[in-house]
């Protein structure tokens, strides 16, 4: 038995070394000088967002636990009133660093681990782009550059811009589903990007519309690439590609219809305006190659403390790369046109002589920086950084072949390159970052502005009865009787849910320190009972009889989350549906 036991874990280890790519080992290796940083208890909570990072699961878990599958609600924001920040923020990071944590690892140690698989993940769905277009060599070289672009290190060791970093995993990937799904028009190519572009929307959306801008005009360029096969297959290809796109839509209405239809519920100026406006954050020349490495904000015109550079290794290799394949015989010169043009257009998108196209853009406001754009760069110069390796004579070639020295000689000039950019400022682990508490630090700390509002707020607080006992450990009594005589205990308190018990001899109005916000319903004796705003900070408050009674108030759909959430199911079925077809098929033919 123990004979056969050998053998056959012998004989799984030989099938999966058969199956992976040394190339791909390769990229993960390399990917770890990015990542190392990150094993071991220290973080580094002085980076801009790295404390929202782990707060914001905090509430994401807070949610989970109270029975919530898809959360919208943050019941500790607002200095405690709550306020709906999944449903305007994307989701799907959070859900795999929920996963880390639910099986064993803390909050910080979840958002480090989800770190890791992003570097990783994205290394190798551009390992895939760029090995389909342009060959292995140039597969591998694009996917380091990709991982060690400074943007991209930046969004991790200086910004902690947890959900941005994240997406950038997909970028490349839809890119390679489109372009295979525009060559092949197969049902399971459809599936598989309209998956990918969805995952995008459910993990950050501004860069989901970013991106929307270079994918579009990519597509374009693909159907018209085809124009010499005939008009009929280019059509078909046309609405593939228009399907997956509404397919895909359809997989991220959980998310994208409710954010639509309900941000006009929330102040949303706050997030657009002030030290949020686009027109303070372009990006200058001088910028872009500068070397600088800072770990402060972003200022307006020159006044910032952080670097806004493409990255001298990925703007070379670009640079050697493009001429080199526009002299050479047999390259794909087509894609290196497109990402060149897309290349120059994103960075000149993102300077002041732009600001009048960020003006009549009707969505622009959303994106807040327009030096977010260097994400977007870092992409199409990692895509172009790949070609550099044919000027040392590669021909495009899908065959996996033993390590080029020359390659490598490439790939450790890349990492170098960017090492320095890897230390983070190292703070000590903090026990309190990853309780509620940490959130009332936040936003006391930092200017008011930070405090969300809903429309239905008159006043934006700057202190509530509930922050005492955050900052005391005290346990929170979320609820008050209004009427003399009145009292009231607390049964429970959720992510998404409150209940009490109220005694009143002659009936009582009950306010509860949350937020009046659609979805929330109140309920007395299990009974649904009409709630309401009232009060500066437009708390929920509902009426109780007389008597003892169990009060409870708990956040649920609304009708356009009812719709969204049917839309992504029924979208999902379909997606199943037509990827289990097809492997049924794949067996039939075998």
């Amino acid at each position: 038995m123990g004979e056969g036991r050998r053998k056959g874990v012998k004989d799984t280890l030989e099938k999966l070394a058969n199956h992976v790519s040394w190339n791909v080992l390769l990229i993960v290796a390399l990917s770890t000088f990015a990542w190392a940083p990150l094993v071991g208890p220290p973080y580094f909570l002085n980076a801009h967002d790295a404390p929202h990072s782990i707060f914001f699961l905090n509430q994401f878990d807070q949610a989970i636990r109270d029975g919530v599958l898809y959360p919208r609600w943050g019941v500790d924001f607002a200095l405690g009133y709550g306020y709906p920040l999944f449903n305007i923020y994307s989701t799907l990071a959070f859900y795999v660093a929920e996963a880390f944590h639910l099986l064993g690892a803390g909050l910080t140690a979840a958002v480090k681990l989800t770190y890791v698989l992003g570097f990783i993940i994205s290394g190798l769905t551009m390992y895939a782009f760029a090995k389909r277009v342009f060959g292995t060599g140039a597969g591998v070289l694009a996917a380091v550059v990709y991982v060690f672009v400074p943007y991209r290190l930046l969004d991790v060791y200086v910004r902690s811009a947890f959900s941005e970093f994240f997406a950038f995993s997909f970028l490349p990937l839809i890119l390679l589903l489109f372009h295979d799904l525009a060559e092949r028009r197969s049902w399971r190519h459809l599936a598989l990007a309209s998956l990918a572009y969805a995952g995008l929307f459910l993990t950050h959306a501004t860069t989901a519309l970013i991106f929307t801008m270079l994918l579009v005009p990519y597509v374009g360029f693909l159907i018209f690439s085809r124009l010499r096969v005939g008009r009929a297959e280019c059509l078909r290809a046309t609405g593939m590609c228009l399907a997956a796109a509404v397919v895909a839509l359809g997989l991220s209405s959980i998310f994208l219809l409710p954010m639509l239809a309900e941000k006009a519920y929330i102040v949303e100026t706050q997030w657009t305006q002030g030290s949020f406006g686009y027109a303070k954050h372009f990006v200058y020349p001088s910028q872009l190659f500068s070397p600088f490495w800072g770990y402060g904000y972003a200022g307006e015109d020159l006044q910032d403390e952080m670097s806004l550079q493409l990255g001298m290794a990925a703007s070379t290799l670009a640079l050697v790369g493009v001429i080199s394949s526009l002299l050479k015989e047999g390259t794909n010169k087509g894609h290196v046109l497109f990402f060149l043009v897309a290349s120059l257009v994103t960075v000149l998108a993102m300077m002041p002589v732009a600001l009048p196209i960020w003006q009549i853009l009707p969505l622009a406001a959303l994106v807040q920086f327009p030096w977010r754009l260097l994400g977007l760069a870092a992409l199409t110069m990692s895509f172009l950084s790949g070609t550099a390796f044919h000027s040392l004579g590669e021909r495009p070639s899908h065959v996996e072949t033993r390590l080029d020295p020359r390659l490598g000689v490439l790939l450790l000039m890349v990492v170098l390159a960017s090492y320095a950019y890897t230390l983070p400022e190292y703070t000590a682990p903090s026990p309190r970052s990853e309780q509620p508490v940490a959130i009332i630090d936040f936003e006391s700390f930092y200017p008011p502005d930070r405090v969300g509002m809903t429309v239905w707020v008159m006043e934006q607080p700057h202190n509530t009865p509930l922050v005492e006992r955050y900052l005391s450990g005290k346990p929170l009594v979320k609820a008050r009787a209004l009427a003399e005589g009145a009292t009231m205990e607390t049964i429970r308190h959720g992510g998404a849910s409150e209940e009490i018990r109220v005694t009143s001899p002659e009936g009582t109005e009950v306010q509860f320190y949350t937020y009046y916000f659609p979805g929330w319903r109140g309920y007395v004796n299990g009974r649904e009972v009409e709630i309401y705003p009232t009060g500066p900070h437009g708390l929920i408050t509902l009426q109780v009889p007389a008597g003892g009674h169990r009060v409870s108030i708990r956040f649920g759909d609304t009708p356009v989350r009812v719709l969204g959430t049917a839309l992504s199911v029924f979208s999902a079925a379909l997606v199943v549906a037509v990827l289990i077809g097809d492997v049924v098929r794949g067996r039939r033919l075998t």
